[in-house]
């Protein structure tokens, strides 16, 4: 068997026999893999604190005939106080979940791994609300993912869109009032110019801003509706 390191993020685990679970991981430069972690339930294990949701680490592994097995790994970050508190945890578990159902197996997912480190990082601080950091994390996944919404512009009349035009949220992106078509989310000129500057910046700038419980809230429910004009399953940990 050759030995080959990776780094990655474990997205979920599963138990497997009497002591040992099977990981989903996604690699640095891979893409998602899936990962036997023998003995890993054992609580004498030197996997143990590795084989965990969440935990970024570097990861020596033996690959055999279809399948990678866990040989050695190095903790960079297990990103411990997410455990700490409920809507933190929750927001966690929609970002890996997402992760992990929308990447294929061994397809180089580079942009979606820094995505989702930082998300976690924000998260784990505890300085920007739960929210905030599930709706920025959903936005920025349908520009990784190829699907991101037009926002600066109405895409019928290509009027550029200022606070004093009426703006609705369509599968592809904004329209003017006047154009909105039958399925629509309807959305405020702060959220339009919050939209924008969470597409448009680094993603080192994107969770920092400061909104009110309302904004939130529409930020939300428009990461959800661009969600499902995209994808016909339910993010489960949201549910």
């Amino acid at each position: 068997m050759t030995k080959q390191k990776v780094r990655g993020i474990v997205l979920r685990e599963y138990e497997a026999g009497e002591s040992d679970k099977r990981l989903i991981i996604l690699c640095k430069g891979i893409g998602r893999i899936m990962v036997y972690a023998r003995g890993a339930r054992k609580p004498t294990s030197k996997f143990m604190a590795a084989a965990q949701l969440f935990t970024y680490a570097d990861f020596v592994l033996t690959r055999g005939r279809g399948f990678y097995a866990l040989a050695q790994a190095d903790i960079i970050e297990n990103f411990y106080p997410l455990r700490e508190d409920c809507d933190r945890l929750m927001s966690a578990h929609m970002i890996a979940e997402v992760c992990e159902k929308t990447m294929w197996d061994n397809l180089e997912s580079d942009d979606l791994l820094r995505l989702a480190l930082r998300s976690l990082s924000v998260l784990s601080k505890g300085e920007v609300p739960p929210l905030q950091v599930s709706s920025v994390f959903l936005t920025r996944f349908f520009d990784v993912y190829g699907l991101r919404p037009q926002t600066d512009a109405c895409m019928v009349c290509s009027t550029a869109l200022t606070k004093d035009i009426k703006v609705v949220l369509t599968t592809e992106g904004l329209v003017c009032d006047t154009h909105k078509p039958v399925v629509y989310q309807p959305l405020s000129s702060t959220a339009m110019f919050a939209l924008q500057y969470i597409l448009s910046g680094d993603l080192s700038q994107a969770f920092r801003f400061t909104a009110q419980e309302g904004l939130l809230a529409e930020l939300h429910r428009a990461a959800h509706f661009l969600w499902k004009c995209h994808f016909d399953w339910k993010i489960v940990s949201e549910t």
